[in-house]
């Protein structure tokens, strides 16, 4: 009888818990954000990225430089960033980063010495330091198409 009555106790305690158990509820941004990420096949997470003030300038050389992260310049590196690190092994070519983490705090500091103000460059005035390739053209139009995608498909 203990044994079952123990059961039953225990039963009990743990349907009462998940009743009133808080569910997490995600930001509607981060919903929005992971949506159009995966629509656009993206591996980048919209969790990581939303912690940032400037996400959409992030997300928007992600996707003139890599297509969103779906074809990388290094570990992580989904916005061509080179590595100009003193006796790096890759020095002047793409950087590799160690996680999302990493890359996506390194992109929003780099976009900040761009645009001290708000972290979010305009697209020609930084293409040239950016991208050192030419042309700058297609470039451009990419950043900027990205940044009104964003603008009309998340709208939080």
């Amino acid at each position: 009888m203990n044994g079952l009555l123990g059961a039953l106790v225990a039963l009990f305690a743990s349907a009462i818990m998940s009743v009133h158990s808080p569910v997490p509820v995600e930001d509607p941004a981060t919903l929005a954000l992971r949506d159009f990420l995966s629509e656009k096949g993206s591996p980048l997470p919209a969790e990581e990225l939303i912690q940032y003030s400037n996400w959409k300038s992030i997300v928007a050389v992600s996707a003139a430089e890599s297509s969103y992260g779906k074809h990388l310049g290094g570990a992580f590196n989904a916005w061509g960033i080179k590595d100009y690190t003193s006796g790096s092994v890759k020095y002047g070519r793409t950087r590799d980063f160690a996680s999302w983490e990493e890359s996506i705090k390194y992109t929003s500091e780099l976009l900040y010495k761009y645009d001290p103000e708000d972290g979010e460059p305009d697209p020609k005035q930084m293409v040239a330091t950016w991208k050192y390739v030419r042309p700058y053209g297609h470039w451009v139009n990419n950043v900027a198409y990205s940044l009104y995608d964003i603008s009309e498909n998340i709208t939080v």
